[in-house]
């Protein structure tokens, strides 16, 4: 048919139907701009790997350089140190000063050569008298140089020193919690024993002094005490005295108005000398704090015991035994001497007395050395 020829004729002029597969090849297929731009990329690499072993190498040789000049610099500024600081030690040993005997030049053109004494002790040299006019010789030293004690202060038959403290001290009662440092006056008070009973109000404490002496403290016309080598040998030749301003009583001011001065009794005061302390500001302390010390601060040993009259002014209480104490007391040592005054025990509980304090204008405490220059010189 004529339908059908046209169809073939359709057919012979494309060929292969067009919905047929197209066969496609099973190999690779390179792109040639691929190619190009992979090689651009690897001599970039290379290049860049050039680059920064050229740089490191630089580097590495710029650090070894600086290295290198800190080390001379350092070595340089240790030799200058040495130098500015311990130049005089690095001279040569031959300019020290030698021990070894030298021969002297002559100092005179018509003397002989000098010559060395045999044996000698010491780096001498003599003259040997072989002619007229020459110098007699000198003998060698055989003695070995002896040593000179420094000067000491002259030997004084006594000496006086004054308070470097003084305080009183309300052991109990209202006012054990004051401090009387500055006051002009040392109140000794025995207290009323039954008082003190517990639940019972404290109306008459128990007041003590303290006074304290320093024998190394110069001023004015007083010396520092002598140390013992220096006292006298002989025993009982030094005597020391406590010499203390009594406030008299008057009919004012006595605790018994009936009775007139001459009949008050005597007190008797006691004195003891305390261990040195120097932690202690004595002038700052209460009764209170004094009483919470150790017992080897407040407990010591009774030197004196004083009957103080009603009319009493000047007291010279002898102390002497507070500085030849025996020789298992332990502490006493002669740079310091602490005296507490109280009063006895047994004495009424009325019984007080008044004294100067370092602060009066009246006279203030005393302690006396005297007898020092031995009586066999």
């Amino acid at each position: 048919m004529v339908y059908d020829k046209n169809f073939e004729d359709e057919v012979a002029l494309h060929g292969t139907d067009e919905f047929e597969e197209i066969p496609v090849s099973s190999g690779k297929v390179e792109f040639e701009g691929f190619k190009k731009a992979a090689s651009k990329s690897e001599r970039r690499r290379e290049r860049r790997r050039r680059r920064n072993e050229r740089t490191g190498k630089i580097a590495a040789c710029v650090i070894l350089i600086i290295l290198i000049i800190g080390l001379i610099l350092a070595l340089v500024l240790v030799e200058e140190t040495d130098h500015l600081l311990y130049g005089d030690s690095l001279k040569p040993l031959t300019e020290m000063p030698s021990m070894s005997p030298t021969e002297a030049k002559p100092t005179m053109p018509t003397t002989p050569s000098p010559t060395i004494a045999p044996n000698p002790t010491l780096s001498v040299l003599t003259l040997s008298p072989t002619g007229p006019g020459t110098r007699a010789p000198i003998p060698a030293p055989t003695d070995a140089p002896t040593t000179t004690l420094a000067p000491t202060s002259v030997m004084k038959d006594s000496y006086a020193f004054e308070p470097v403290a003084d305080t009183g001290l309300d052991l109990n009662g209202s006012h054990k919690t004051k401090i009387h440092g500055r006051e002009e006056t040392l109140l000794v008070q025995r207290g009323d024993k039954e008082s003190t009973l517990p639940g019972k109000e404290v109306t008459l404490p128990t007041i003590v002094s303290l006074i304290e002496f320093d024998t190394t403290k110069e001023s004015g016309n007083t010396t520092a005490l002598p140390k013992r080598f220096r006292w006298p040998e002989s025993k009982n030749q030094v005597k020391v005295t406590l010499r203390i301003h009594h406030v008299p009583k008057d009919k004012a001011n006595s605790q018994t108005d009936e009775l007139a001065e001459e009949d008050i009794l005597p007190v008797n005061v006691e004195v003891y000398r305390l261990p040195n302390n120097h932690d202690m500001v004595i002038e700052r302390l209460t009764g209170e704090s004094f009483q919470n010390a150790p017992k080897s601060v407040t407990e010591g040993i009774l030197i004196a015991q004083q009957l103080v009259q009603a009319t009493d002014t000047v007291l010279d209480i002898d102390v002497t035994s507070a500085l030849f104490l025996p020789e298992d007391a332990i502490g006493y040592g002669d740079e310091q001497v602490l005296l507490l005054m109280k009063v006895y025990w047994e004495e009424t509980s009325v019984a007080t007395e008044l004294f100067r304090s370092r602060e009066s204008d009246e006279g203030s405490p005393q302690l006396i050395f005297s007898n020092m220059i031995s009586n066999d010189s």
